[in-house]
């Protein structure tokens, strides 16, 4: 592979020119030639991986369950009926499963390291700005 196609670093991608916007992709898609795809030298799955997947993947499901038990104290606590504190539960699931339906295909369609930094950075502005609105409110 040319130079020009594969660069080394971050830093010579942004030497050839072009917009902000280009050189702002380049940076936060650019991979570390360590952590590239070696078809000759496959990453191993080995078992410490797994477990460590499995243990995310529960937490991650679990979290969805955890507010089952406390409905009706939720409900007390907010002043709301127990229908009310139902939907709760109904609205984390199905954000789950909006999530699982828009989201995966894009990993699969757009640059992993720039589609988890994008949505980490979302995700941080969200909190932020929720946590500045909440500040506002008092």
């Amino acid at each position: 592979m040319e130079a020009s196609q594969d660069p080394e670093e971050p830093g010579e991608t942004e030497k050839k020119g072009g917009n902000l916007v280009t050189k702002g992709w380049n940076m936060i898609s650019f991979t570390p030639r360590r952590c590239r795809w070696n078809p000759p030298k496959p990453p191993e799955f080995k078992l410490g991986l797994n477990i460590l997947y499995s243990f995310a993947a529960a937490f991650s499901v679990a979290n969805l369950y955890y507010n089952h038990p406390i409905l009706n104290i939720l409900a007390e606590d907010f002043g709301v009926t127990d229908e009310k504190a139902s939907i709760i539960p109904t609205v984390m699931q199905a954000g789950y499963a909006a999530g699982l339906f828009f989201l995966c295909p894009l990993g699969d369609i757009l640059r992993r390291r720039a589609f988890v930094l994008t949505l980490t950075w979302l995700t941080a502005t969200m909190v932020g700005l929720n946590f500045i609105l909440e500040l506002n409110r008092y």
